[in-house]
Parts: structure tokens; C-alpha cells; sequence
């Protein structure tokens, strides 16, 4: 994880933000020479100071981490007994337990 503190807040650069509108920010790998990262907006190639960002354009709102090849596989897995195992989705008879007493 490489984090950066701005104004008393962490930032894990190595997620993406959004901002208040929805434009997506990412760390260009750059930084200014005083050691500040540049961020990308989504449609943008001018890199900009994270604190211009968090200033004009925040707050700025992690991005949830991307699920892993490992976790993406399981997911969409042609196995269902293991992508129900692993979390992603109920069972058929936890779900007919659960909508039993729903009314129609």
C-alpha cells in the first residue's frame, strides 16, 4: 500500500477516488518535487497535485478495492456448490427458507 497524508487524511494511492460529481482519480505513478502525488481524473492527461484535487474537487471517496483473479473466478465459476462455499451467492435452500414467509 503507498499511502499519502494530506490534511490529516490517508490516501492509499494505490486505489482510485471519485469525487463529488463522479469523475474517477487515479495516481498518475508521478509526484511534484516536494514529493506530492499526481492524480488523473477519468478523460484527463494533465496529472494534478492531490491537494488541487481534494481542494476543487473533493472530498475524495476510495474507490472499493478490485476483487482478485482468484475471487473473480470463484464468482462467476461454472462450479455452484464452491461459488456458494465462498460467500458470493445463497444457497437455493437458504433462499426458499428465508422467502417462505413472504407474503405474495
Amino acid at each position: 500500500m503507498t499511502q499519502y497524508v494530506h490534511d490529516g487524511i490517508a490516501f492509499d494511492l494505490a486505489r482510485g477516488f471519485v469525487d463529488v460529481i463522479g469523475v474517477e482519480w487515479r495516481w498518475s505513478g508521478q509526484c511534484t518535487e516536494t514529493g506530492e502525488p499526481l492524480l488523473i481524473g477519468s478523460g484527463d492527461k494533465t496529472p494534478l497535485p492531490l491537494s488541487v484535487v481534494y481542494r476543487d474537487h473533493g472530498p475524495l471517496i476510495p474507490l472499493p478495492a478490485r476483487p482478485s483473479k482468484a475471487m473473480f473466478k470463484d464468482a462467476i465459476s461454472g462450479d455452484f456448490a464452491r461459488t456458494v462455499e465462498a460467500g458470493y451467492v445463497e444457497s437455493y435452500e437458504d433462499w426458499a427458507r428465508r422467502t417462505a414467509g413472504a407474503a405474495p
